[in-house]
């Protein structure tokens, strides 16, 4: 196998157990993973358009503007005008989606925090640098 190979299947296999893990760990809470995305996405980015959420999480609009209604549905988000754009509302985290996605990323943290990694902090940053370089690689081969 090629190392690029190689390396794109550690990143499925990474994959598939994080979502077993934070599946697992958010198991009693309202929202599903995608939810949680942009819960955490607004969290890190203020408000901002649901166009903008999916061009950066790389999803369709429709997807994003799934996610967000149900947001809306639970009180998790709310819709302000957006200045710059008529018919594109700037999405906004409410209190209590505030309140949700710390509380979720607060547990992450104490599950990776216990992770016992024979991996030192720049060798993660070397590779966090090595899947932005294949990921944009990958976008301008699209």
């Amino acid at each position: 196998m090629e190392p690029i190979e190689e390396l794109l299947n550690q990143v499925r296999l990474l994959w598939h157990v994080m979502v077993q893990t934070a599946e697992r760990l958010h198991e009693g809470e309202s929202v599903t993973l995608g939810m949680r995305a942009v819960l955490e996405f607004l969290s890190r980015n203020g408000p901002t358009s649901v166009p903008n959420v999916a061009r950066s999480r790389q999803v369709t609009r429709q997807h994003i503007q799934v996610l967000v209604n149900r947001l809306l549905e639970i009180r998790l988000v709310s819709l302000d005008e957006n200045p710059a754009h008529q018919r594109s509302a700037l999405v906004r985290l409410t209190p209590q989606g505030q309140k949700l996605i710390d509380r979720m990323m607060r547990r992450e943290r104490l599950v990776l925090d216990r992770l016992n990694l024979k991996t030192k902090p720049d060798e993660l940053r070397r590779a966090a640098m090595t899947l932005n370089s294949v990921r944009e690689a990958l976008e301008g081969n699209s």
